[in-house]
């Protein structure tokens, strides 16, 4: 972890629940068109803003042991993997639609990278202080 900070726990699970969803979506691509597959799903964001919400509700008390159960709570959230059975099934008994898997796969390679961009920028913020802008 970059600091020692909730934020910077749930970036971090945030990240690494987007790399994950990156490799579900390109095995579903992978699998358009085998015959039965399900595409699979992956749930994530939810529980994470699930859990910040229940931190902010508690208050934030500022001693070290409050903090360190606040992260390792947020780095015990995993990401839930379920087949989708909601949409349309083909005939095959596929249900991977090619333009929703291209479009969502966009999206979190945007979501990472911008997560990515902020990490960056924590670095340069913590460079810059520690060398007194020289």
């Amino acid at each position: 972890m970059f600091t020692n900070s909730l934020s910077a726990a749930a970036l971090e699970k945030a990240m690494s629940a987007a790399w994950k969803k990156t490799q579900l979506i390109t095995h579903n691509i992978a699998n358009e068109d085998t015959p039965g597959y399900k595409a699979k799903r992956m749930e994530f964001e939810g529980m994470l803003k699930s859990e910040l919400q229940k931190r902010t509700l508690k208050g934030s008390r500022s001693n070290a042991v409050s903090k360190q159960r606040q992260i390792e709570s947020i780095n015990n959230i995993q990401p839930f993997v379920y087949d989708d059975r909601s949409t349309q099934v083909r005939i095959d008994g596929n249900n991977v639609n090619i333009e929703s898997e291209q479009i969502e796969l966009a999206r979190v390679q945007l979501h990472y990278q911008a997560m990515r961009d902020r990490i960056n920028s924590s670095y340069s913020t913590l460079r810059y202080a520690i060398t007194g802008g020289r």
